[in-house]
């Protein structure tokens, strides 16, 4: 469950409480209400609509409720902190003189709000009174904090930017520590920025430590060697990068340095602001914040709109709060010649996945490789929802001229794994075991890896043991996965144990109920037990899930043939044989029977 924010819990509990049974947002919630609407039901659509992601609606709502109403405070407030979510902070900020005595929240973002329209309108003076009295608010508030140099240097006082004395009341916390180094990169530009490129690049050294630091403060390193003419240890520092990450502004750096391309240019004071504040929405959205980042990236964009990063992570958190329709926007504005348009359509495609939309998820998928054929995540995708559309032969097809055109070498574990469940539908389980088993030889501890394997040789009866002891391992990593529980039962099936089988693939139906295989599994062990009629329920409900062509006819002759089967054992025993009664009655007696245990 995501947790509730200070803007969250600032938005919903600010004033009234939220009615029994909420209003439906804006459409429907015009023809109940009527228009005009009074402040107070706009208030309320306001509340619900921000309580269920739509900021865009909230914002209108909470707009007309403040407008029409002008002497409440709690809407006055409300109306700010939804402008900012919304976007509109030149709009909060008018607001925001108003609401410094509101929430704490308010008190905090009110002075922020005022700092950042004051960068951006050049006022620099302002922006620092602005700063100082979020920090009154808030002494280690993050974003005041990753603000304060940038602000202090456009007023010329380097020497205090440059301060290090407040560092050390910082280190009482994770976060705390998380945030000294921030600052100390933050020096680092602010010293390229006055020329002083040896005390630049000493702090880099320091900051990019193996593992994550490398990432994190990695690519303001390798763009400050670029603009020194460094280019080979750029590119050393750019490809540990690529390697740990696949970051798509990592590829475009070691192109352009592969077309000898001109260096970044170094941010100025505004921009590095900006940035300083994207850097504080990631932190907060790790920390589940969603509003709270949501905030801080929109102040990030508007002093600075260019970045592509950062609107790749707008969507992120537009999608987080519920909001599909403004990830897809925000992502659909990001051209082509952007070196995150791939992930962009990568992402809208995802979308149109989750909304059982594949045509056009496959749409998109086509359009980015137009423009990057080679592109590997792209590639799978689009592999992986032909596969789900039982399209297998077109996304065996995909893979493999990929891999003709640049090598396999990039497979990751996912995409052997998805090869080896494409060879499986086309039964071709040779090839899909030395996949599965090449996956497994790079990440051999993940369950799905593990169930795949002992699952296939378990259904093929080979090693049936030994496939059920990987299945156990991945009980153990993943003890809730319906999969996992299936293949176990279905080891036991295989064994003769129908009692076991029953007992693990009956969980396996509860927790994956609209999984087609799980549940022919289910009638399969019905049947096995005598219990043909709910085998013949449990089959009939297969046909109702999504289901290939060719299960679809297997599952079809089952229930054929298990319905012959229940009319021959209660058709009375004239209709049966109209020979001797006793030949009939001998017949049936011989006739084989399920084995129990």
């Amino acid at each position: 469950m995501r947790a509730f924010s200070a803007f969250r819990v600032a938005l919903l509990f600010s004033a009234f409480a939220l009615p029994a049974a909420a209003t439906p947002i804006m459409g429907t919630a015009s023809a109940e209400l009527g228009t005009p609407r009074s402040p107070y039901a706009n208030f309320l659509i306001g509340r619900y609509a921000i309580a269920n992601g739509d900021v865009a609606t909230a914002a209108e709502a909470m707009n007309a409720a403040a407008a029409a109403d002008p002497g409440s405070s709690d809407l006055r407030e409300s109306a700010f902190l939804i402008g900012i979510l919304n976007g509109d902070i030149d709009s909060a900020a008018k607001i925001a003189p108003q609401v410094s005595k509101g929430s704490d929240t308010a008190q905090l973002m009110a002075p922020l709000v005022q700092a950042v329209v004051a960068v951006h309108d050049g006022r620099k003076g302002l922006a620092l009174k602005q700063i100082d009295a979020a920090l009154k608010v808030r002494p280690q508030d993050r974003n005041a904090v990753l603000m304060r140099p940038y602000v202090l240097a456009m007023n010329g006082k380097w020497d205090q930017a440059f301060d290090e004395s407040g560092d050390a009341a910082l280190n009482g916390s994770d976060s705390g520590r998380l945030l000294v180094y921030l600052l100390k990169s933050e020096r680092a530009r602010l010293y390229e920025l006055r020329g002083q490129n040896d005390k630049a690049e000493a702090i880099y050294k320091a900051l990019c430590q193996p593992g994550a630091a490398s990432y994190i403060f990695g690519p303001d390193y390798a763009a400050f060697l670029e603009r020194r003419g460094r280019a080979d240890e750029a590119k050393t520092l750019w490809s540990g990068i690529a390697a740990q990450t696949n970051d798509a502004a990592s590829r475009a750096a070691l192109k352009r340095l592969a077309d000898n391309g001109p260096a970044p240019a170094l941010p100025d004071l505004r921009a590095s602001l900006a940035q300083g504040l994207f850097v504080s929405s990631t932190i907060a959205f790790s920390q589940r914040d969603s509003e709270m980042a949501l905030a801080s990236v929109r102040l990030s964009l508007y002093l600075d709109p260019t970045p592509d990063r950062a609107r790749i992570f707008l969507g992120q958190v537009e999608q987080s709060l519920d909001d599909d329709a403004a990830a897809d926007s925000v992502w659909a504005a990001i051209g082509k010649d952007s070196p995150f348009y791939a992930e962009a359509s990568l992402r809208r495609a995802g979308l149109r996945r989750d909304n059982d939309d594949n045509a056009g998820a496959l749409d998109l998928l086509s359009q980015a490789l137009q423009q990057e054929p080679d592109n590997l995540a792209l590639v799978s995708e689009q592999a992986g929802l032909l596969h789900a559309d039982f399209k297998d032969q077109a996304a065996l097809d995909a893979l493999q001229a990929r891999a003709k055109r640049a090598g396999d070498a990039d497979f990751t574990w996912q995409t052997w794994f998805l090869k080896a469940m494409i060879y499986d539908s086309l039964d071709d389980w040779p090839n899909a075991e030395t996949a599965i088993k090449k996956a497994q030889a790079m990440n051999p501890g993940r369950p799905e890896i593990l169930n795949f394997l002992g699952y296939g040789w378990i259904s093929r009866g080979q090693h049936v043991q030994e496939g059920m002891d990987l299945v156990r391992s991945a009980l153990n990593i993943t003890p809730k996965s319906g999969a996992v529980i299936d293949s176990l039962g279905w080891g036991y099936y295989k064994l003769g144990d129908y009692e076991q089988a029953l007992s693990f693939i009956e969980q396996a139906v509860q927790l994956e109920p609209a999984d087609p295989e799980i549940n022919e599994h289910l009638g399969d062990v019905y049947k096995a037990m005598g219990r043909n009629v709910e085998a013949g329920y449990e089959w009939g409900r297969v046909l109702t899930l999504k289901t290939s062509d060719k299960q679809a006819a297997e599952v079809r002759r089952k229930i054929d043939e298990n319905a012959a089967a229940i009319r021959m054992a209660s058709a009375p025993p004239a209709a049966l044989n109209p020979g001797p009664a006793r030949a009939q009655t001998t017949a049936l007696n011989d006739a084989p029977k399920p084995r129990r245990r």
